[in-house]
């Protein structure tokens, strides 16, 4: 979804009675997750903004920015971690581990094809078709990517692990994990304007 640049609508710092929303949001859409831990995840206090954009396809996705770094994103109503947060909270979302050298497809645009899975001595996670799930690489726990399961873990045994396993909604190094650099270069460029250093030519 964000493997090419999006078009920004609008960048706003969120209300209170948003943040509110937003928390309880949180708290229904990923049950595994703490009050506390929500109140870490969105904090009270701590700037915190929503940018509401286009992705190349068209898509209207609403992203919620902490501290320079996106969070969260919601498309079509339902709400999604960024792997920012999964790198925070690894165990949010049922895992499937993949080689290092599909990375590089995931980040390109491409889904995850089940051929590409590695399967543990544990065996698959019990997922069902349209589950969350986060993606992660051979010999490291921090996901890479997040997708939604193309069909539950029993159809991906029977299939022989053929066919496409994962739609990929979001990768480490697309567009939208870019997000914080943006934020960081509008920083810079309000602090040269405010100083009296922004030079238009």
């Amino acid at each position: 979804m964000f493997a090419k640049a999006f078009r920004v609508k609008s960048n706003t710092a969120i209300k209170g009675s948003d943040r509110r929303k937003l928390r309880a949001d949180v708290t229904a859409a990923f049950s595994t997750l703490g009050t506390d831990q929500v109140s870490e995840l969105v904090p009270g206090k701590e700037e915190l903004n929503i940018v509401k954009l286009y992705a190349h396809r068209g898509d209207a996705v609403t992203v919620y920015v902490s501290g320079g770094n996106p969070i969260l994103f919601e498309l079509e109503k339902n709400l999604y971690p960024t792997v920012y947060t999964l790198w925070s909270y690894p165990d949010l979302l049922p895992t499937f581990t993949t080689w290092p050298l599909v990375l590089e497809k995931l980040v390109g645009g491409a889904d995850l094809m089940l051929p590409g899975l590695v399967v543990p001595p544990a065996g698959l996670p019990q997922v069902q078709k349209g589950d969350l799930c986060a993606i992660v690489l051979v010999g490291n726990r921090a996901p890479v990517a997040i997708g939604v399961a193309a069909m539950s873990t029993s159809e991906m045994l029977t299939s022989g692990l053929k066919g496409r396993g994962f739609s990929v909604l979001h990768t480490y190094q697309d567009y939208l994990w870019w997000v914080p650099c943006l934020f960081l270069f509008y920083r810079e460029l309000r602090g040269w304007r405010e100083h009296g250093a922004w030079i238009q030519k």
